[in-house]
């Protein structure tokens, strides 16, 4: 369990500093990297994903500092017609669901083999 959680941490700071450095489009990167290297050992793409969603929440934190994050939320929230917490929400599920992705075929890919 502590063996788990330990890569679960590395892995999401692995995307966080991808993240920041490359942009969103290291996220599926590094979740197929992670889903490739950890194919047939418990759940790769569930721990890529919440991996990712743990980093972007850090990313999240981290510009908050910086700006008005929660005046944005509630203002995007306002044109969706929703609550504010809608749109952190679905900041947090989209490099989730990326890297989960990602992560699931990459495995699927790796067990198939090559193409004769």
């Amino acid at each position: 369990m502590r063996r788990h959680l330990l890569l679960l941490v590395v892995l999401a700071l692995a995307m966080a500093v991808a993240t920041w450095w490359l942009g969103w489009w290291s996220v599926p990167v590094v979740g197929a990297a992670w889903g490739a290297a950890r194919r047939g050992e418990g759940r790769p793409a569930t721990t890529a994903g919440v991996a990712a969603a743990l980093a972007w929440v850090g990313l999240l934190a981290l510009v908050a500092n910086r700006g008005p994050v929660g005046e944005l939320s509630r203002t995007l929230g306002g044109v969706m017609e929703a609550p504010g917490w809608v749109p952190l929400l679905l900041a947090l599920l989209f490099p989730a669901l990326l890297a989960g992705s990602a992560a699931a075929l990459a495995g699927a890919l790796q067990r198939r083999g090559p193409a004769a």
